[in-house]
C-alpha cells in the first residue's frame, strides 16, 4: 500500500507539473491559467491528449510540436519530472498511513514555491499570487501537517511564517538603508506601507511582539485619521532599534531574546498584513500602486520575504534557520560558479532559498542535531 501511494504522489506530481508548465508561462505574461486550453505557443493548434502525457509526450514528440515542428523548451519535461520526485519523496517521508493527510499541505505548498523559483529565474519576480497562498495553505495546512511529529503544530507553523518574513525584511529594510548610505526611503504608501514594518522593529526591540504588534497598529491608525502616511524617518527608526538590542542586555527593557525575537516577528507581521492589504487592493483597482521606492537599492527583494514566510510556514522557525543557511550557501556556490565559468546570467536569491527550503524540509532535524552534538547539547 506504501509503494501505491507513492506510486500515485509521483504520477499526481508529474501532472501538477505539466500545469505548472502553463502557470510558469502564462502568469507572468498576465495571461489567464485556464482558458484558453493548452496549446503550441508558436503554430497555435489545441494540444491533444496525447500531446500533454507528462514526460512522455516530450520524449515522444522529440523535444518538438507535432504539427509545426518549433522545439519545445526541456523545461517543460524538466518541471514535471522534479515535481513527480518532490511529490513522490514526501509520500515516502511522510507515509499516509502513519500521519495521514499530512502530505497534503507540503505537496501544496512545495508545488507554489517550485512555480515562483523557475518564474523568479525567467522574469526576476516571485508574484504574489503563488507565495501569498503558500503561506496561507503553510499555516493553515498546519492542523493536518501538525500530526507528523516533525512538522510544525498550527502555533509554529504561525511563527515559522512570520520568522521567515521578519528576518528577510529586516534584512530588506537595514541592508537598503546602508546602500542608500542612510538616506531615507521614498516610499510613502497609505495607508500600510513598511512604516510600520520600521515602527514594529523599533518597538519590538523595547517591548517584545505583542507590543511591536501594537505599535504598527497604532502607526496605521494614526495615518488613517491624518489621511496621509505618519512616519519615523528610516535612519531614526533603525538608529533607535539597534539602541532597543543594546540596551535589552541589561536589566532595563525585555530580555535579548525577547527583544530579537519581538523585533523579528512583528516586523515579520507587518510585512506580511502590508503584502496581503497591497495584493488585495492591486487586485480590485487593476493596477499596481505606484512607488518612488521601487527605483532605490535594495539588499533583498521583497518577494523573497514573502517566499520565506511559507517557507518557515512549513519547517517552523528552528528549520527557517537551516533552510537559510542552505539557502545562502548554495547562493555563494552558485555565485562563484557562474564567475569562474564567466557567464553573465545572474541567477536571484528565490530559487536558492527553495532550494534550501526544501532540503532542510528533509534533513533540517538531522542537522539540528548534529550541530547541538558538536555543542555537547544532548
Amino acid at each position: 500500500m506504501s509503494v501505491l501511494v507513492v506510486v500515485f504522489a509521483a504520477l499526481l506530481g508529474a501532472v501538477v507539473g505539466s500545469f505548472a508548465n502553463v502557470v510558469v508561462y502564462r502568469l507572468p505574461r498576465g495571461e489567464s491559467v485556464v482558458h484558453p486550453g493548452s496549446h503550441c505557443p508558436a503554430c497555435n493548434r489545441r494540444l491533444g491528449v496525447v500531446d500533454l502525457v507528462p514526460v512522455l509526450s516530450y520524449l515522444a514528440l522529440g523535444g518538438r510540436c507535432r504539427t509545426c515542428k518549433a522545439r519545445i523548451s526541456p523545461r517543460y519535461p524538466l518541471v514535471e519530472a522534479v515535481m513527480a520526485l518532490a511529490f513522490a519523496a514526501i509520500a515516502l517521508r511522510w507515509p499516509a498511513l502513519e500521519v495521514g493527510a499530512a502530505m497534503l499541505p507540503l505537496m501544496a505548498v512545495t508545488a507554489l514555491l517550485l512555480m515562483a523559483a523557475i518564474i523568479d529565474i525567467e522574469h526576476f519576480v516571485l508574484p504574489d499570487a503563488l507565495t501569498l497562498p503558500a503561506v496561507a495553505v503553510g499555516v493553515l495546512g498546519a492542523f493536518l501537517t501538525g500530526l507528523a511529529p516533525d512538522l510544525p503544530r498550527p502555533a509554529a507553523a504561525l511563527t515559522g511564517a512570520l520568522a521567515g518574513a521578519g528576518v528577510l525584511v529586516l534584512i530588506n529594510r537595514i541592508g537598503a538603508l546602508v546602500l542608500r548610505r542612510f538616506a531615507d526611503t521614498k516610499e510613502r504608501l497609505w495607508p500600510v506601507s513598511l512604516d510600520q514594518v520600521n515602527v514594529a522593529a523599533l518597538a519590538g526591540a523595547f517591548g517584545g511582539v505583542t507590543i511591536g504588534l501594537l505599535a504598527g497598529l497604532a502607526s496605521v491608525l494614526v495615518s488613517l485619521v491624518a489621511r496621509r502616511q505618519v512616519r519615523l524617518p528610516e535612519p531614526l527608526a533603525y538608529g533607535l532599534w539597534a539602541v532597543g538590542l543594546v540596551v535589552s542586555t541589561t536589566t532595563l527593557t525585555v530580555p535579548t531574546v525577547t527583544a530579537v525575537a519581538g523585533s523579528v516577528l512583528a516586523a515579520g507581521a507587518w510585512a506580511l498584513i502590508g503584502a496581503a492589504y497591497w495584493w488585495v487592493a492591486d487586485g480590485i483597482s487593476g493596477e499596481e500602486a505606484a512607488d518612488e521606492a521601487d527605483e532605490e537599492p535594495v539588499a533583498m527583494g521583497f518577494g523573497d520575504v514573502k517566499l520565506a514566510a511559507a517557507i518557515g510556514a512549513i519547517l517552523g522557525w528552528e528549520k527557517l534557520l537551516v533552510a537559510i543557511f542552505f539557502a545562502v550557501t548554495l547562493g555563494a556556490i552558485g555565485g562563484v560558479a557562474a564567475r569562474l565559468a564567466g557567464g553573465s546570467r545572474v541567477v536571484p536569491f528565490g530559487p536558492y532559498l527553495v532550494a534550501g527550503g526544501l532540503v532542510a524540509l528533509f534533513v533540517g532535524d538531522a542537522v539540528i542535531a548534529w550541530y547541538f552534538g558538536l555543542l555537547g547539547v544532548s
